[in-house]
C-alpha cells in the first residue's frame, strides 16, 4: 500500500522506495539465506535523504545528501522450508476508491495545476493563484461534490504535491520506477518527470480542500491554496457502483463474492 491505499494488484516487487516528505509505504520483506550460507545470515536496508530546496534551470540541485543504515537484518534458521512468494491479490475497495482510469471526465472538470520552479511560490489552477500570505487568498477553483475531476499537474519534479480531504489516482505518468498509473496517493514527487495526470473522486465533503507543496520551506513561503467544493454535503459519485459492483459504502462488509469455479464440459 502507498499513502494508506492498497495497490490494485499487490504485491509489487521494488528495489527502492521513494518517499517525499509526508509520504508513506507499507512494505513486506522476505528474507532468505543462501543454500550454503552460515546461519544467521545478514542483510540491511539503507536510506538516502536529499535536500533540494529550489529548482534551477530545469533541474533540482542537491544541496545536501545523507546516506546511512536504516535497518540491520539477522536471518535465523526456523527449521522450516522457505515460504513461497506471496501470491498476487486484489482487495475489495470502498466506492470512493474505485479505479478511475477508464472514466471519461466532463470538460468542465479538467484543469491544469502548476507549481513554479522559482519564486514567487504559489499553487495555480488554470492560471489562477497567488502566494498564501498572512490573509486567506481567493479560491483557486470552485468544483462540484460527487463528480470526478481530472488534473494535469506541472512542477512535480520540484514540489511534492499534497492534497487534503480526497486522495488522487495517477492516470498518466511517464517511465517512473515507483509512481505508476493506477496508484493512489495524497503526496507524490516523481523521480525524474515534472508532470503527471491524476483523477480525483470528489466524495461526500464540501468546503475548503487544501492543496500545497509538502516541503515546509515552500509552503511557508506561500505555495499553498484552497479549492472550494460546492454542492450538497454527503453527495457521492453515482458512477462508482456501475464501475465496480463490489465496492462498498460505510464499514467493510467482508471479502468479495468468490467467482464460481470453472466447469469442464
Amino acid at each position: 500500500a502507498k499513502d494508506g491505499i492498497y495497490l490494485h494488484e499487490a504485491p509489487r516487487q521494488v528495489g527502492k522506495i521513494y518517499l517525499a516528505s509526508g509520504a508513506r509505504a507499507d512494505v513486506a520483506v522476505q528474507c532468505r539465506c543462501g543454500f550454503m550460507a552460515p546461519r544467521p545470515c545478514h542483510s540491511h536496508l539503507n536510506f538516502s535523504a536529499v535536500w533540494q530546496p529550489m529548482g534551477l534551470m530545469g533541474m533540482a540541485p542537491t544541496l545536501e545528501n545523507t546516506t546511512n543504515r536504516l535497518l540491520h537484518i539477522d536471518v535465523l534458521s526456523s527449521g522450516k522450508r522457505n515460504e513461497p512468494p506471496l501470491q498476487t491479490f486484489s482487495v475489495r475497495r470502498p466506492c470512493y476508491l474505485v479505479d478511475l482510469r477508464e472514466v471519461r471526465t466532463r470538460h468542465s472538470n479538467r484543469h491544469t495545476v502548476k507549481m513554479p520552479m522559482l519564486y514567487p511560490m504559489a499553487v495555480k489552477v488554470d492560471g489562477k493563484g497567488e502566494p498564501w500570505g498572512h490573509g486567506i487568498p481567493q479560491t483557486l477553483k470552485e468544483i462540484p461534490v460527487g463528480e470526478v475531476q481530472e488534473w494535469h499537474i506541472q512542477g512535480l519534479q520540484f514540489h511534492p504535491y499534497h492534497l487534503h480531504v480526497n486522495p488522487y489516482q495517477i492516470t498518466g505518468i511517464w517511465s517512473d520506477p515507483y509512481y505508476m498509473v493506477g496508484d493512489w496517493h495524497d503526496t507524490m514527487l516523481p523521480t525524474s518527470m515534472n508532470f503527471a495526470t491524476v483523477k480525483v473522486n470528489v466524495d461526500t465533503f464540501t468546503g475548503k480542500m487544501i492543496a500545497h507543496c509538502h516541503l515546509l520551506e515552500h509552503e511557508e513561503n506561500g505555495m499553498m491554496g484552497w479549492i472550494d467544493i460546492q454542492g450538497k454535503e454527503g453527495t457521492t459519485w453515482n458512477g462508482a457502483k456501475k464501475l465496480d459492483p463490489e465496492c462498498y459504502e460505510g464499514s467493510f462488509p467482508g471479502p468479495p463474492t468468490p467467482k464460481p469455479p470453472f466447469l469442464w464440459r
